[in-house]
């Protein structure tokens, strides 16, 4: 099993959990539910304004499981 595997298995777990703990239905009466939506492609293709969609990675998890040769 890589790291990858495991960390999809844990969060399949976590989020079966949140869904046992809060029900689908009173996720839609929620306040928030149907609030305006934003879409991220029409505020990068405004004209006149730049959008830099970045990431920054200390390290991968891949490398902190490798050990030296």
């Amino acid at each position: 099993m890589t790291i990858l595997d495991k960390i999809i298995a844990h969060k399949k777990k976590e989020v079966a959990e949140r869904q046992a703990q809060v029900p689908v239905g009173e996720l839609v009466k929620s306040p928030l539910f149907n609030r305006p939506t934003h879409s991220l492609t029409v505020a990068l293709r405004r004209p006149g304004q730049a959008g830099i969609i970045a990431e920054h990675k200390r390290r991968s998890p891949r490398k902190a499981l490798s050990t030296p040769a």
